[in-house]
């Protein structure tokens, strides 16, 4: 489901070129003001072009420097009001205030002196010619106005259009990659005779950097991955794929975890930038020996459930994947009983703060794990509702995956 965008996001989250076509429209719009405060003025004169088109320079540019500079801080928006208002007033020949019969007042421009208490108590003449200047230069501010507002409105519109258009096929590029993306999920259960697993992946937003999987390989192993690309969004989704892609194809060659971790590193690490990496816990785990292999990269420890409730972190000392071409990577192993769980996850679950910013961090989900239920389902979801109930909301900064393991014999 596509998030809602408010408006005010809208405006901060342009493109530069299509921020300076919408500042253009505004400037426009907002330029009239520089007419109509000539066409609003109660005195009879014919006023300066300069005075004009200053005014609707400073009007115009006032709105569209807000537009352009004020999603920064509301510092720059209080300063710029003050710098373009400044050149207005002193355009107007400053500000005066006025103590007289008629009480205090404020005016632009010089204040009311003898000559002009005269020209108030005299009847007021007009050459015909200066008549005609005046109505000459309203009726053309008049049109002024009119075209400045009407091509302001036109080339807002195109740009809303705009704006409208590459939104909606950003829409769809993503609702397909999300798609894409949960077809490559696995089956959120397997159950065999010896074991049940269970996984829950929950992404930060449309495309989330965490995958898991679940790879049957024969009747008496399973492989199960969990990974956490750096980031999250559309980027960190198709790197996500791409190892996951890359996962399937070692396992038919080999699925040790060393061998698994090298060849995914080999291959991130031609794909990827220096500033993109995976983190990845991988686990083997074999019936007739009744072991688990693994190892981590980079990757928050796996916990293991023993029948009695004691928890353990299992955590093998590796560079996340991607990082160093030639990287080698350790593996350890454990023994299983009937009753036993293998917990995997990412780090969204530690990381996820409350409102006091404090993280739920590992001691949490080590309780949790310890108490939880034996189900691997009802662990999973289980522990996506304690940690709703910490942060106090249903979504998360970061992308969150577990898997749970339970071994029934």
């Amino acid at each position: 489901m596509a998030r809602r965008v408010k408006a005010f996001n809208v405006w901060k989250e342009m493109s530069r070129a299509l921020l300076w076509r919408l500042a253009g429209a505004v400037f426009l719009m907002f330029s009239i003001l520089g007419p109509l405060s000539v066409l609003m003025e109660s005195k009879t004169r014919v006023v300066p072009w300069t005075f004009i088109l200053i005014q609707c320079l400073s009007s115009g540019g006032l709105a569209a420097s807000i537009i352009l500079l004020g999603r920064k801080r509301w510092w720059v928006i209080f300063f710029l009001t003050i710098f373009w208002t400044g050149i207005m007033v002193m355009n107007s020949g400053g500000l005066s205030f006025v103590f007289g019969d008629g009480g205090f007042r404020v005016q632009l421009g010089t204040s009311m002196g003898v000559l002009d208490h005269v020209a108030r108590t005299t009847p007021l003449t007009i050459a015909p010619q200066e008549l005609s200047a005046i109505y000459e230069q309203r009726a053309i501010l008049g049109v002024l106005a009119i075209a400045f507002l009407a091509s302001g409105y036109i080339m807002f519109i195109l740009v809303i259009r705009t704006e409208v258009k590459q939104r909606s096929r950003l829409e769809t590029e993503v609702r397909i990659a999300r798609e894409i993306q949960e077809s490559l999920l696995p089956e959120p259960m397997l159950e065999t005779p010896w074991c049940s697993i269970a996984g829950r992946a929950l992404p930060a937003t449309e495309v989330g950097g965490d995958f898991f999987d679940i790879i049957p390989l024969s009747e008496d192993r399973i492989a199960v991955a969990i990974a956490d690309v750096t980031g999250h969004g559309v980027g960190a989704g198709i790197l996500g794929a791409m190892t996951k892609s890359a996962l399937r194809a070692q396992l038919i060659h080999g699925a040790d975890p060393k061998d698994v971790l090298t060849t995914l590193n080999a291959a991130l690490f031609q794909l990827s930038d220096q500033k993109t990496f995976v983190t990845f816990g991988y686990a083997l785990i074999d019936r007739s020996a009744r072991s688990v292999r693994y190892a981590t990269a980079g990757h928050p420890p796996l916990l293991f459930r023993n029948a009695r409730g004691s928890v353990e972190p299992l955590r093998t000392v590796n560079l996340a994947l991607g990082l160093k071409q030639d990287a080698a990577f350790s593996t350890a192993s454990l023994a299983f009983a009937a009753g036993d769980a293998l917990i995997l996850y990412t780090d969204g679950i530690l990381e996820a703060a409350n409102a006091r910013g404090e993280e739920f961090g590992a001691d949490r989900l080590n309780l949790y794990v310890a108490a939880g239920p034996n189900d691997p389902a009802e662990l999973c979801n289980g522990a996506i509702t304690a940690l709703s109930g910490f942060v106090g909301t249903e979504t998360f900064q970061d992308d969150v995956s577990i898997v749970a393991v339970r071994f029934l014999t």
